[in-house]
């Protein structure tokens, strides 16, 4: 399958690929968007070096919150979220990428979310 071949979701809460990685450095947040988040900016985001990042928790970004119930994954800081996340379009180019490359990990975390809860 090519990223041209994925199939987008309606809606981008249910879907979330955009904001899993593995990458310490993924989501870089810049001066401006720190301001933004506020007071939540320091338990949501890490410095390496003098550079400042979104902290991922279980290979996710810090501010998505999964809701196992509806299967839905939600940025608790969306009004605030740094501008590489506003700059990323449904359906645009990227977002097919991130698609390609990552639509089963959102999966994954909600099935170990459900079945975590379960026990």
């Amino acid at each position: 399958m090519r990223p041209d071949d994925v199939v987008v979701p309606e809606d981008c809460t249910f879907c979330g690929a955009c904001c899993f990685s593995t990458l310490p450095e993924y989501i870089r947040v810049f001066g401006v968007d720190h301001d933004r988040m506020d007071d939540r900016a320091r338990a949501l985001t890490h410095f390496i070096g003098n550079r400042c990042y979104m902290r991922l928790d279980e290979g996710h970004c810090s501010a998505l919150k999964l809701d196992p119930q509806e299967g839905r994954f939600l940025c608790s800081i969306y009004e605030a979220r740094p501008d590489c996340c506003r700059a990323l379009d449904r359906g645009s180019g990227a977002c097919r990428g991130e698609l390609h490359e990552k639509r089963q990990r959102p999966l994954i975390a909600l099935e170990r979310l459900r079945q975590g809860k379960a026990d």
